[in-house]
């Protein structure tokens, strides 16, 4: 399946460990987690021209640096990220999952007793709309990914008395050398159920109509929001994006998985036109603009931007987080943001991370109600609201994409990379 290189980049940061908990006390480091998340892909991919038949022409493939100077253990740190990074592509982009969430974060329905993170647990957990729902989702990533690692990963999916309801189990193994691929493995867990729900024919529920699906596209974006949040006011932008963006039935002609290309899009092409005159732009509704806060990632390549009304939702959301965070306090349960108290060896120490952010997802579950409502309340504040109101200032608006820059976006996203990247069009 052809992708583009800001498909899998877009992948690599919604997908990891959790960092809510942790950037809600300490948001400055929000840059820094992208960096981490986005500086493996570069240090060791390349791009390749390729004849496979159907294909885009090029494929991804292990440069220099990783076969010949990176050291065993290096190559098996990365294998965890392009391991991830490629499972939350493919679920969330071919198989209609919105993002994923670390197993860790979250207390899926009708998890049963041996659902903890002092027991194996699946690395990611997901949600569809088809029946049934819940997917349960182990990312293996290797230079060269045998059957021993995928045992492994199919004995972490199917622990006994780690689920009590239907539930998919999906098994995704990457493989480096001699190229990227892929080898996905499905299994559905008493598929026979009566209860199965009504699938619909409309695809995916949006973000605009259901209150779930939007609490978890802010939270896959708060890395973004704490970035941009951060960042000094004239480091920000306004980029209008054509409407285009928000059609999914186009996006799925086009067979782009997770963000929609700008280059060439007329949509965009005429929304910027209009935006040359800011006197008019700005009499416009802003419910009837499209439009991205953006600003360069410190330290990298990436532009990553979001619409006001993902920005309202996903400050409305740091808010309650921080709340959460006050309540786990009063009983010294807070996450912790410095050193151990004590000197812990690397197991406990992890022991005693995990346990704080299930009890943070213990307690977040029990807000969800709230959650889903204020949050729902502020993304159609933001709708309704300029950047002015949001932000307390109006960046400048920009109108005429630059031609160093690969212009991607959704109806609430944006990411853009400079064309210098060597593997900017894989």
């Amino acid at each position: 399946m052809p992708t583009t290189w800001r498909e899998v980049l877009d992948a690599a940061l919604t997908v990891g460990r959790d960092p809510l908990p942790w950037l809600t006390v300490m948001p400055g480091l929000a840059a820094a987690e992208i960096i981490a998340r986005r500086a493996p892909l570069a240090a060791y991919l390349h791009r390749a021209a390729s004849i496979t038949a159907g294909g885009t022409g090029y494929q991804l493939e292990p440069n220099a640096v990783y076969r010949e100077g990176t050291e065993k253990t290096a190559r098996a740190m990365f294998g965890y990220r392009i391991g991830m990074t490629m499972a939350e592509w493919a679920c969330r982009g071919l198989m209609g999952l919105g993002p994923t969430i670390h197993a860790e974060a979250t207390m899926p329905p009708d998890y049963a007793p041996m659902w903890s993170p002092a027991n194996s647990q699946p690395d990611l957990v997901g949600y569809h709309w088809l029946f049934p729902q819940t997917w349960l989702i182990e990312a293996k990533g290797n230079r060269r990914l045998g059957k021993t690692n995928l045992r492994k990963g199919a004995t972490q999916l199917s622990v006994p008395y780690l689920m009590k309801g239907p539930h998919m189990r999906v098994l995704c193994g990457t493989s480096i050398e001699h190229r990227v691929f892929m080898t996905i493995d499905i299994e559905a867990i008493d598929d026979d159920s009566d209860a199965k729900d009504d699938p619909g024919t409309g695809g995916r529920p949006s973000p605009d109509e259901n209150d779930e699906e939007l609490v978890v596209l802010a939270s896959s974006r708060m890395l973004n929001y704490y970035v941009l949040q951060g960042l000094p006011r004239s480091a920000l932008t306004v980029r209008p994006i054509g409407t285009a963006v928000g059609d999914e039935r186009r996006r799925r002609d086009q067979a782009t998985d997770l963000v929609f290309p700008l280059e060439g899009d007329a949509s965009t092409l005429e929304e910027r036109a209009l935006a040359q005159d800011p006197a008019a732009y700005a009499r416009r509704p802003p419910s009837a603009r499209f439009d991205m806060l953006a600003a360069r990632v410190p330290g990298t390549d990436l532009i990553i931007g979001m619409s006001r009304r993902l920005f309202a939702a996903c400050r409305s959301l740091d808010e309650e987080h921080a709340a959460i965070q006050r309540v786990l306090g009063a009983y010294g349960d807070e996450i912790a943001v410095g050193p151990p108290s004590e000197l812990l060896d690397e197991d406990a120490y992890e022991g005693q991370v995990q346990a704080r952010r299930a009890r943070f997802a213990e307690v977040e579950d029990g807000s969800r109600d709230r959650i889903r409502a204020v949050t729902r309340q502020a993304y159609e504040d933001g709708r309704e609201s300029d950047w002015g109101q949001l932000i307390e200032v109006q960046p400048p608006v920009v109108t005429n994409s630059s031609s160093g820059l690969l212009e991607s976006a959704t109806a609430d996203t944006y990411i853009a990379i400079d064309t210098r990247t060597p593997t900017a069009d894989t």
